[in-house]
């Protein structure tokens, strides 16, 4: 599953789920960008970078955190 939030004048912010691997994706970009750098800033939280700019954010085990069991 796949939603893009656009026409609020912030900038397009797409997001996705994979309910196999219990991962969220949430990207910045209205395009796919291939990361070239990520680093994990919490246990089940990662940051991809493009270059020095953020892309995206990937959520593991992310139906724990829906449901308040981290």
């Amino acid at each position: 599953m796949s939603q893009a939030v656009v026409g609020s004048g912030l900038p397009l912010l797409r997001v996705s789920y994979d309910p196999i691997g219990d991962v969220l994706y949430v990207h910045f970009t209205e395009q796919p960008v291939a990361a070239d750098d990520s680093e994990f800033v919490g246990e089940d939280t990662v940051v991809r970078y493009c270059g020095s700019e953020v892309v995206g954010v990937t959520i593991l085990n992310a139906s724990r955190r829906k449901q308040g069991k981290e």
